[in-house]
């Protein structure tokens, strides 16, 4: 099993362990790293620590591509601490008319590392367990996809395979993925998500929170609202960020310089603190208005010169010729280029997008 460790000398790769190997074991592989033979190990989110050394690393709930923090301690956790010396007596006063020389100051022990996390102009919110970051995906249409492969597998080249599972799960279930949920025919439909062009949304989100058996948030950020696919269903959640036209991924990181290696995608459903950490990201991207308003923006028709407001406007305006005569106020349109080549459909809510 590979897993992620963040120490106080930086980060490292431990792929040495098994599954069955216990604590004490990832104890021993971890004291050459750090360079000393007690340590304090936690994981998972908020952090906890283990305190069992006879547990496997499966029944300890260590898994392969987990990261772990470990943190270096003088004495076990567990033990008592040494009676406390008697002070020694006051020295006496030194006279009045003498110069006083302090020596220099001795260095705290066992002080705490000085943090090396910056979050500096990053989109990103310090939490107990390092940084929540924001993972940006290709505009490659295939956006959601990509983000959904991140956070759920690390892998975001599985687009395809997750364009299958939607197609097939419609095609298994024609009653609840009708003609009139889908907004077309079923074949139609079928045929359509499968292709590289077509952008998922909220129907592919819940079908892919079933088939990849982990919930699903996706938080807004223009409204903050979090819609949660699979809540109550699963064990872990991961966390995706919509723009308005584009979806990205969440993850943990132990410091902004960390390679994403070191990510954590996958959180207990039963802690909401990484959802509040998750909404306090879109407000900073709200702020920074890296959204688009897609029921709001502006567009002026080059051939009428009439201003469109939104979606509905683009969509009701009547044809002035060919579409590039729709251009836009202020150049914030550059973006919206999508609604000249394809019907953008709207779901429970949540946008499609590329």
């Amino acid at each position: 099993m590979k897993l992620r460790i963040r120490h106080p000398n930086g980060a490292s790769v431990l792929d040495s362990l098994s599954p069955d190997q216990t604590v004490q074991d990832l104890r021993k592989a971890i004291a050459p790293i750090v360079g000393i033979s007690y340590e304090r190990i936690q994981g998972g989110y908020p952090p906890k620590p283990y305190r069992n050394d006879n547990d496997t690393l499966e029944a300890a709930g260590i898994k392969n591509g987990d990261a772990l923090a470990i943190t270096i301690v003088d004495t076990p956790v567990d033990s008592a601490p040494a009676p406390a010396p008697a002070p020694a007596p006051a020295p006496a006063p030194a006279p009045a008319s003498q110069s006083i020389n302090p020596s220099p100051q001795q260095p705290t022990q066992n002080a705490p590392p000085m943090s090396s996390i910056s979050t500096g102009n990053a989109d990103a919110v310090e939490t107990n367990g390092g940084l929540l970051a924001l993972r940006t995906v290709p505009d490659d249409n295939s956006c959601l996809f990509r983000a959904l492969g991140y956070v759920a597998n690390r892998d975001t080249s599985i687009t395809q395979e997750l364009r299958k599972a939607v197609a097939t799960a419609i095609e298994q279930d024609p009653i609840m993925y009708s003609d009139a949920t889908l907004g077309q025919e079923r074949t139609k439909y079928i045929d359509w998500i499968q292709k590289t062009s077509s952008w998922g949304g909220a129907i592919e989100i819940a079908i892919l929170s079933n088939y990849l058996n982990v919930e699903i948030d996706s938080i807004d950020v223009q409204t903050g609202r979090v819609d949660k696919f699979g809540e109550g269903s699963y064990s872990e959640r991961v966390l995706i960020i919509y723009s308005g036209i584009h979806y990205d991924a969440v993850a943990l990181t132990p410091g902004l310089d960390c390679p994403e290696d070191f990510d954590q995608t996958r959180f207990s459903s039963g802690d909401e603190s990484i959802v509040n950490a998750a909404k306090k990201l879109a407000d900073i991207l709200r702020q920074k208005r890296k959204y688009t308003d897609v029921a709001n923006f502006t567009l002026k028709c080059n051939q009428c010169m009439k201003g469109l407001v939104g979606e509905k406007g683009y969509w009701t305006h009547p044809f002035c010729g060919i579409l590039e005569n729709a251009s836009q106020y202020n150049s914030v349109l550059y973006i919206y280029i999508y609604v000249c080549v394809m019907i953008v459909y709207r779901v429970g809510g949540v946008y499609c997008d590329g």
